[in-house]
């Protein structure tokens, strides 16, 4: 709850601090005298806009500030704050400081926060209802998450069951749209891919082919030119049966001879003679490979050059799929991936029609449940607010959840408007045309009356709730007030005194000339000073007998019913 609001410059309070206490809270005054400016403070601290007009004339800035008890156990509201840097453990202090010129500044829990982070905290910790939240019972999305926050756990299943059905039905239309789109360019691709396929099989090449080929190319292009130039050097190395000619490997030998003589003689040489003995293994080695490679001539993988090159030429027919061979067989693995995918996409074509029909039966299913919910939500509570706004002086008005079936979206396959009607005979019509200011803040009371007997809020702020009525229906409207407040804590704004006796708590707002301008104060009231208030209220001055009498019999009459709330709780 809202346990303190210090008010610096807004409006035509110059400075106020009003410490509040649970129960219900009324703040009254006389015209002019600043009692808006109490509810505006308190939209500044919950998010809303922030206008320069706000600030009193003679000043360069106003300033708000709120310090809110939170729930032990933790709340949406500290965790909101502590996600922004802030600090909130049993308290969070918002401020909101308004400068004549330049930009608005909002802090939470000591920490400079967006805006945002204040319409966060406040949706967690007040519920307003002023003229201005009034226009939220006239849209339509309002109204429907007004009855969704009705429903309670089993409408939060039916819509969690709603959802997915929808997603999974969304995601299918999708895909089904997708592939029919794409069905012609798909059905080419896969003869594109089916037919490349099967050519690179046809020829089925082998990894590193290409260069093999291409080598063997060449030596069996200079087949006769290699085997003169491999005879020539071996028979220069080993000799030859026809060519009497000295061979290397004989010069060797006999230079070795020599050599192995004078270093007997001189061992310096010694290593010139291992030097020639190297040699003379080396050649024997290169003439043995060459008489290998003589022997073994023309046998290479047993290909004619004709072969070899027609190979060569299957393989480049391949050039289409990349530009080597390496190319071609990587084509070949990411084209059969693609192939299988593209076939599991005809496949799921196939099927694509029953699988639609599957998914949109479990749409209509969860929508026709959700429906159910909403309907029979809607039947009991505005049969409960029918009740309430009978005792608030609306005693043949009602309120009507109309749940039409409409094509499905995010939020239902629901139409879902909240109809009113001021009068048995009046056909019910959209509450935003046909209720006025002052029925829509009855109708508002009405419906959190009812909503406190299944959930509480901790703060609620009225604002000019009992507009248009009075007597035994104002009576009724702080009696209601009252009840709602054994719960929750309640402000509200009136000028009613048959609203303001039910108070716990009485503030009041008062204006005063210094001089230099209108300046308003806000003071608590107790005993005398309550009933004094409550007298002007009635008779508009504060010394008459009767209306003083009449005071203290509204402060006792509401005394004696909220200790029948209060037992009623206890017992």
């Amino acid at each position: 709850m809202i346990t303190s609001i210090g008010i610096e410059n807004l409006g035509v309070i110059t400075s106020a601090h009003i410490d509040l206490g649970s129960g219900l809270t009324a703040v009254t005054g006389e015209t002019g005298a600043g009692k808006t400016m109490f509810i505006t403070a308190l939209d500044l601290l919950t998010g809303a806009r922030a206008d320069a007009s706000a600030v009193r004339r003679d000043a360069d800035r106003a300033t708000v500030e709120g310090i809110f008890a939170l729930p032990e156990g933790g709340s949406a509201a500290a965790t909101r704050i502590e996600e922004a840097g802030g600090d909130a453990d049993d308290e969070a202090v918002l401020t909101r400081t308004l400068p004549r010129e330049g930009r608005a500044r909002a802090t939470a829990g000591g920490r400079t926060v967006p805006l945002g982070v204040l319409r966060d905290v406040g949706a967690d910790l007040v519920s307003m209802h002023g003229q201005s939240e009034q226009l939220t019972l006239r849209g339509q999305a309002q109204q429907r998450a007004l009855l969704d926050a009705l429903t309670g756990e089993d409408g939060a299943v039916a819509r969690q069951a709603y959802t997915e059905a929808f997603d999974a039905h969304r995601a299918l239309t999708a895909e089904h749209a997708r592939l029919e789109e794409t069905r012609s360019e798909r059905a080419a691709r896969m003869d594109f891919l089916r037919t490349a396929l099967e050519t690179i099989d046809e020829v089925r090449p082998n990894p590193g082919e290409d260069a093999e080929l291409t080598a063997l190319a060449a030596r069996l292009g200079a087949a006769e030119e290699l085997q003169q130039s491999a005879g020539r050097a071996h028979d220069l190395i080993m000799g030859s049966d026809w060519d009497d000619a000295v061979s290397a490997t004989g010069l060797v030998a006999q230079a070795t001879e020599a050599l192995g003589r004078a270093a007997t003689v001189d061992e310096s040489l010694t290593g010139v003679l291992e030097a020639l003995d190297d040699i003379a293994v080396r050649m024997a080695d290169a003439g043995a490979d060459l008489s290998s490679y003589l022997a073994g001539f023309g046998d290479d993988e047993g290909m004619s050059l004709e072969q070899t090159e027609a190979r060569r030429a299957a393989l480049g027919s391949l050039s289409a799929y990349g530009e080597d061979l390496d190319a071609v067989l990587a084509f070949e693995e990411q084209a059969g991936r693609e192939l299988l995918e593209l076939e599991n996409s005809e496949a799921s074509l196939g099927d694509m029609d029953a699988r639609l029909a599957r998914a949109a039966q479990r749409l209509e299913d969860a929508s026709q449940d959700l429906r159910a919910v909403r309907r029979a939500t809607a039947e009991a509570f505005c049969a409960e607010v029918g009740a309430e706004l009978a005792a608030l002086a609306m005693p043949h008005a009602s309120l009507e959840f109309a749940v039409a079936e409409a094509q499905p979206a995010a939020h239902g396959a629901d139409d879902v408007r909240l109809l009113f009607r001021s009068h048995t005979a009046a056909d019910p019509t959209d509450i935003g045309r046909s209720a006025s200011g002052g029925e829509l803040s009855r109708i508002m009371l009405a419906i959190e009356v009812v909503r406190a007997r299944t959930e509480t809020f901790p703060t609620f702020v009225f604002d000019e709730v009992d507009a248009g009525v009075g007597g035994a229906a104002a009576v009724e409207i702080g009696r209601r007030l009252a009840r709602l407040a054994t719960s929750s804590q309640v402000i509200v704004v009136t000028h009613l005194p048959q609203v303001a006796a039910w108070a716990d708590h009485h503030l009041v707002v008062r204006k005063t000339d210094e001089g230099t301008g209108a300046v308003s104060g806000v003071r608590e009231l107790t005993g005398e000073d309550r009933t004094e208030e409550l007298a002007r209220m009635l008779a508009g001055v504060s010394d008459s007998a009767s209306a003083r009498a009449h005071a203290e019999e509204l402060l006792q009459d509401a005394d004696a019913s909220k200790s029948g709330f209060r037992a009623e709780l206890m017992g």
